[in-house]
């Protein structure tokens, strides 16, 4: 998982003044829309690629518990796959009935997010002398289950194979697919580390 960056001072959520509505049967479309921009069009939690016309997807609020209070703002939304966002209410359950706060989870916008959260063949790791953060992040969003770390050590494999194959260095083999496929991109960060390579910044803006 990858440091969503929340550009506080230029967003247009934040320009506009653009607030989500919690009115029964309100209309959030043009906030997620800007949400969506922002990540690229990327689900927040799993980096999969969001297709805005074929996949379901939600605005998340990472604290539920500030849904619909002052205290809710643009840094606690995300745009997300909407199975992604069922999976996590069933976890939001789980840490509200074993009394973890929720400021005790490292949160997606953290400055140092990726040096908390370590990366080593799919699989993220922490140190055991720093906060309990990481640990409730990777256990809330249930990034260590074993099918999800296979997943992505295929993805790599698969990758790596077809780089070799092509006979070209990732960063062309990566500019490929975003050019001609981009939703046949995902787990960002797995790219970054495996790859060494900046893939966030060779994703055009949409």
């Amino acid at each position: 998982m990858k440091k969503i960056f929340k550009d506080i001072n230029n967003s247009e959520v934040i320009i506009k003044s653009i607030n989500y509505n919690c009115k029964k049967g309100s209309n959030n479309s043009n906030l997620g829309s800007i949400l969506l921009k922002e990540q690229k069009n990327f689900c927040a939690y799993s980096e999969e690629y969001i297709d805005s016309i074929s996949d379901s997807n939600d605005i998340e609020h990472f604290n539920p518990n500030l849904k619909c209070t002052e205290k809710d703002n643009y840094t606690n939304w995300f745009k997300v796959k909407n199975k992604v966002n069922f999976l996590k209410r069933l976890k939001e359950n789980e840490f509200n009935k074993n009394n973890i706060s929720f400021e005790d989870i490292l949160h997606p916008t953290d400055e140092n997010f990726e040096t908390e959260l370590k990366y080593l063949k799919g699989e993220y790791r922490f140190e055991e002398s720093k906060t309990e953060k990481v640990k409730n992040l990777i256990n809330f969003l249930e990034l260590n289950k074993p099918e999800k770390i296979e997943r992505r050590r295929k993805f790599i494999e698969r990758k790596r194979k077809e780089i070799e194959n092509w006979g070209i260095t990732p960063i062309d083999f990566f500019e490929y697919l975003i050019s001609d496929d981009i939703s046949s991109i995902k787990y960002l960060r797995t790219i970054q580390e495996e790859f060494n390579i900046d893939i966030w910044n060779m994703i055009p803006q949409p």
